[in-house]
C-alpha cells in the first residue's frame, strides 16, 4: 500500500497542568541551533486558544511537531507533509523516527517535565485520497503495520484498534504490552 502524509502521535505520561508556553523557547532554541539537524525548521506557532488543537508547534518543512490535546489525551503529534514516494512499511518507520527523536530531544529538555508512553501511539494517514477511513483501507495497511510494530515491540503482545470515525483521517490506535522509554524505541527504528 502507498501512503503519504503519516502522522504518528506519542502520548504524555500526564501532563494535564502542563503549561505549554515552556515549548516557545524550546522550540525557538531547537530552530537556532538547527536540533533536528536533516530537517529545516522554519517557525514556533502558538494554537494553545484552540481546544483540543495542536497547541504550540514547531514548523519544519518536512513536518510538524506539537503537543497535541486532540481526543482529550496530550502527546506529541508529528505530522509529516513531505514524503518520499515509498511503501508504507517504510513511510512508517521514516514517521515514527522523527516523532520518536522529537520526544527524545523533549525528554532531554531541562524545562519540560513530561516523559512519554513507548507502549503507546496513534498512527493516521492524512491524505484521504490513498486512504480512505474504510475497512479496505486498513486490510491493504495491516502486512505493512504488522511488520513495522513486530520491528518496533519484538516479541511483544500488540493490540490495533481501527479509528474508524468517517469524519477523520485514516487511523489506527496501537497498544502494546510493554511501555518502553522512547530513546530504546528510537534505536528500534534506527
Amino acid at each position: 500500500m502507498k501512503v503519504r502524509q503519516l502522522s504518528v502521535k506519542l502520548f504524555a505520561e500526564d501532563g494535564a497542568d502542563f503549561d505549554q508556553a515552556a515549548l516557545i523557547p524550546i522550540f525557538h532554541e531547537w530552530i537556532r541551533r538547527k536540533r533536528l539537524e536533516d530537517r529545516l525548521l522554519i517557525d514556533v506557532a502558538d494554537y494553545r486558544h484552540v481546544a483540543d488543537g495542536p497547541g504550540v508547534m514547531l514548523v519544519a518543512h518536512e513536518a510538524h511537531y506539537g503537543l497535541d490535546r486532540g481526543g482529550g489525551r496530550l502527546g506529541l503529534l508529528c505530522s509529516r507533509k513531505r514524503d518520499e514516494p515509498g511503501d508504507a512499511a517504510a513511510r512508517l518507520r521514516e514517521a515514527a523516527r522523527d516523532a520518536l527523536r522529537a520526544c527524545h530531544y523533549l525528554e532531554r529538555e531541562p524545562a519540560f517535565p513530561l516523559r512519554f508512553l513507548g507502549g503507546e501511539l496513534e498512527l493516521r494517514v492524512q491524505s484521504r485520497l490513498l486512504a480512505p477511513n474504510t475497512p479496505e483501507t486498513l486490510a491493504a495497511f495491516r502486512p505493512d503495520l504488522e511488520a513495522f510494530l513486530a520491528d518496533l515491540y519484538p516479541g511483544s503482545d500488540v493490540r490495533t484498534e481501527h479509528l474508524d470515525d468517517p469524519r477523520q483521517a485514516f487511523g489506527v490506535r496501537v497498544r502494546a504490552a510493554e511501555n518502553p522509554p522512547v530513546e530504546e524505541l528510537l534505536g528500534r527504528v534506527g
